[in-house]
Order: structure tokens, then sequence, then C-alpha cells
């Protein structure tokens, strides 16, 4: 995979900190491990989210009016592509 670069405003303490601390041979494959960790986390959490509403009785009749909208998205709707 080709590798994109990217420009971020850090605080110069922080940056000053990590620069210090993580070797500069590191330093890009240790902020992509920081992000994949992050990403990892707010996707559970919006799966634990997608699975509570899917699951939790409290959403039932929320699921049903969203069942109800699924069925009547394309009435009449033809093809326009033609």
């Amino acid at each position: 995979m080709t590798a994109l670069r990217a420009s971020y405003s850090i605080a110069p303490d922080v940056l000053l900190r990590f620069n210090a601390l993580v070797p500069a041979r590191k330093r890009s494959q240790t902020v992509q491990l920081l992000m994949e960790s992050i990403l990892n986390q707010k996707e559970s959490q919006l799966e634990a989210l997608a699975h509570e509403f899917s699951t939790h009785p409290d959403f039932e009749q929320a699921r049903a009016d969203a069942l109800l909208w699924d069925n009547t998205v394309a009435d009449g709707v033809t093809d326009i592509r033609a």
C-alpha cells in the first residue's frame, strides 16, 4: 500500500515529548498504530450501539418504524437512468 502524507496541528509540548521518546525511524509506524487503536475503539463503540439498537426491547418500535420506511422508500420510483 502506498503511504500518504498528512499534516496535523499538534501542541508543541506533545510533539517535543513524542519526538524525544520515539526514534525518527519509528514515528510514522507509531502514529499509525495509535490511529488504528483509536479507530478500532471507535468502531467497537459504534458496533455496540448498533447491536443494542437491533436487540434491545426499548427500541422495538423504532425498528418497526424503520422497516415500514424501508418498505416504502422506492414506492412509485422508476429507473430514471434511461
